[in-house]
């Protein structure tokens, strides 16, 4: 499968690039500065800006699905996801690519009945702007024809992957706050392949 990803070089991108290239796929990296990827045998790597719709209209051209792991420096979006679905959404549909697994978070959902008292806390107030501009970014996608999966991890870690992980649609798994991004590399690669998660927002956590 051709497959791009966009956010090539962040921590998400990086452990997507790296599984998708291990599970056989052509993999293009859709990145600003091509330079701060290393090459690999059957990556491409583009330079785009998923805020500029003629970029990214050229760079998904010819491929079978895109994975968007964008996200900003700090814990302010800036309009960064709503700009990259606005971007995204016809591009997709002009080019005929049909498929979108888009990394959000476990704290898009305010009224999660398994999120921590503190952590609602949190996502209510110094995560407000962010996880606004991701149900932002949902709510573009989900009234388009994508076919679309909003994979909405946990806080991630640099831990070792474990596969042992829990996903429930739509809400954290009980008692889970944290997910290795190895982890969370791997369940996306694996629903390229499987399509369980169509329409759907799997929340991952440990």
């Amino acid at each position: 499968m051709k497959v791009i990803v966009f956010g090539a070089a962040g921590r998400a991108g990086r452990a997507i690039v790296t599984e998708a290239l291990t599970a056989g796929h052509d993999v293009t990296a859709a990145v600003r500065d091509p330079a701060k990827l290393s090459p690999a045998d059957q990556l491409t790597m583009v330079r785009a800006d998923v805020r500029d719709p003629d970029s990214v209209r050229a760079a998904i051209a010819g491929h079978d699905a895109v994975i968007s792991a964008i996200g900003p420096a700090g814990r302010h979006a800036h309009g960064l996801y709503s700009d990259a679905a606005r971007a995204l959404v016809p591009a997709m549909q002009s080019t005929g690519v049909d498929r979108l697994i888009a990394i959000t978070s476990s704290g898009v959902r305010r009224d999660d009945p398994n999120h921590a008292r503190w952590y609602r806390c949190l996502a209510r107030t110094l995560m407000n702007e962010l996880y606004g501009d991701m149900r932002l970014m949902e709510s573009i996608i989900t009234e388009s024809a994508v076919d679309w999966t909003f994979v909405r991890p946990t806080r991630l870690t640099d831990d070792p992957p474990t596969a042992t992980y829990r996903v429930q649609d739509g809400e954290t798994p009980s008692g889970g706050w944290k997910v290795p991004v190895a982890d969370v590399a791997r369940f996306i690669i694996e629903e390229l392949d499987r399509h369980r998660w169509s329409h759907a927002a799997p929340t991952l956590a440990r």
